[in-house]
């Protein structure tokens, strides 16, 4: 399954001249904790809430410090053609981030994905593993061209091929004391 089919499509984006205040207002109008900050009409890096939080609010910066003090700049991204295990990989790799911005080749944003989006498929993409691992499973088992019609012939054999009957036989019984012969004893 590729980005597309799970990312936010238009996520929430600032320029990196918007200032802190309009951030944080931003994302609560909004209801997000996550911006994509812009250069020029490319991703330029991300701001979450609690950086907001914990770079501006504590480090002293003013509400009308530009979010680029503040944004971490040049994040990991995405494209269209990535897998949601390649996302995951990425957001691995890139330090445990929970938001990846999905670009084009001109790193122009076209979407986020979130931890959550992932966790929302996440069933369904097990499910797709175990199937096709399956799947591999069985054909590689695989019974070769007319092994059915071998069996078929197993289970019911022809008229010709059955065995005759068992010849009745009488079972062997000794003779009591009054029916053996004379001389003996």
């Amino acid at each position: 399954m590729h980005v597309e089919h799970v990312m936010t499509k238009n996520p929430v984006a600032c320029d990196v001249n918007e200032p802190v205040r309009g951030v944080a207002r931003l994302m609560r109008d909004k209801g997000v904790g996550c911006v994509v900050v812009l250069r020029a009409g490319k991703v330029a890096g991300l701001v979450t809430d609690r950086m907001l939080a914990i770079l501006a609010l504590a480090d002293g910066l003013g509400p009308d410090a530009p979010v680029e003090e503040v944004m971490h700049p040049d994040p990991a991204c995405l494209t269209l053609e990535d897998t949601v295990f390649s996302a995951l990989d990425t957001m691995r790799s890139a330090g445990v981030v929970r938001r990846v911005p999905v670009v084009n080749a001109s790193r122009e944003l076209l979407g986020i994905v979130s931890i959550s989006d992932i966790a929302v498929v996440a069933k369904d993409l097990v499910d797709g593993v175990l199937l096709e691992e399956t799947h591999n499973a069985i054909k590689a088992a695989h019974v070769p061209t007319g092994a059915k019609r071998l069996v078929k012939e197993i289970r019911r054999p022809t008229k010709e091929g059955r065995l005759p009957p068992e010849p009745e036989t009488r079972p062997v019984t000794r003779p009591t004391r009054s029916e053996q012969p004379p001389g003996r004893g």
